[in-house]
């Protein structure tokens, strides 16, 4: 697969998960809370990519990657708990911007663990998404009035915790077939967050009152794709340039809001959904091969 190949898989996972939002609005209109539609996103999204992975993997499953990949999983559980906690305290806008830390947080665990400086295009890249971030937003200084210290501590980490994705995504077992790692990863998240929000629609009845396919959906477009995607694209581009690939998400959302669910977006949310693009182009004018696989923290054994 070539450089352009990568950097398009990349950016389709940011627009699946930018889709998500399409789903979770409408969903919420339904009567849905987001407490359900976080858990069967990673339930759902699990037992929708093990299907996947049973007719298309032709590596079979073994123990062992339960904890090689714990710690993604963990990080993508935490996302999904600490974004929940942030949105229900603040406004949606500040929760977005908030999430969105993760471009500059995934820049800087990369350079760390490499022990290198981000390049100049990295910091113009990262400079024109972070204003590009809050004028897409929508972000006003209403939303900044009495806000919790909880949300925003909750909101950053949020943003911490997907850096971590991104970055793990990359570095644990990156040889492994992308469609069983998927199918772990995504199913362990969901064990993990059943701890802090047991799934009782699944035995309460809500789930055959409606949220059956907005669990499929979200599950498809939250997890399966967004993550396989990663898998696939991040050992090959790095952590740094898929971090700032994946900012696609939020321009995604603004188009969406914009054409499908027909809300208003302002003069300055177009702005910005045109910087976050910029940025994202930055780095796509030096087009190079496809670098090889990122270095790993866990080989997988050969044995």
């Amino acid at each position: 697969m070539s450089y352009w190949r990568y950097v398009l898989v990349i950016l389709a996972g940011a627009v699946s998960y930018g889709v998500l939002s399409v789903f979770m609005k409408a969903a919420f209109r339904a009567g849905f809370t987001p407490v359900e539609l976080s858990a069967s996103q990673l339930i759902f999204g699990g037992l929708l990519m093990s299907v996947i992975a049973f007719f298309i993997s032709k590596e079979r499953f073994r123990w062992r990657y339960l904890y090689l990949l714990l710690p993604v999983s963990l990080m993508m559980a935490s996302t999904s708990f600490f974004y929940h906690q942030a949105v229900s305290r603040l406004s949606a806008s500040l929760a977005i911007v908030l999430l969105f830390q993760f471009t500059w947080i995934g820049v800087l665990i990369e350079s760390i663990a490499d022990r290198k400086w981000p390049t100049r295009g990295q910091w113009r890249s990262l400079v024109l998404l972070g204003i590009g971030t809050l004028m897409a937003s929508g972000l006003n200084l209403g939303s900044l009035e009495s806000v919790s210290i909880y949300g925003l501590a909750a909101g950053l980490l949020s943003g911490a915790t997907f850096a971590g994705v991104i970055f793990l995504s990359g570095r644990l077992v990156p040889d492994m077939n992308p469609y069983l790692r998927s199918a772990v990863s995504i199913s362990l998240a969901a064990v993990l967050l059943s701890f802090v929000y047991p799934p009782s629609f699944l035995v309460n009845g809500r789930l055959w009152d409606g949220l059956l396919p907005y669990a499929l959906l979200v599950g498809c477009f939250g997890s399966v794709i967004p993550i396989l995607c990663l898998a696939i694209g991040v050992p090959r581009l790095g952590n740094g340039l898929s971090t700032i690939l994946s900012a696609a998400e939020l321009p995604t959302v603004v188009l969406l809001s914009s054409f499908v669910l027909h809300e208003q977006v302002t003069g300055a949310q177009w702005a910005g959904v045109a910087l976050i693009l910029l940025a994202i182009t930055l780095p796509q004018l030096g087009q190079r091969p496809a670098r090889r696989p990122a270095r790993h923290i866990l080989s997988r054994s050969r044995s």
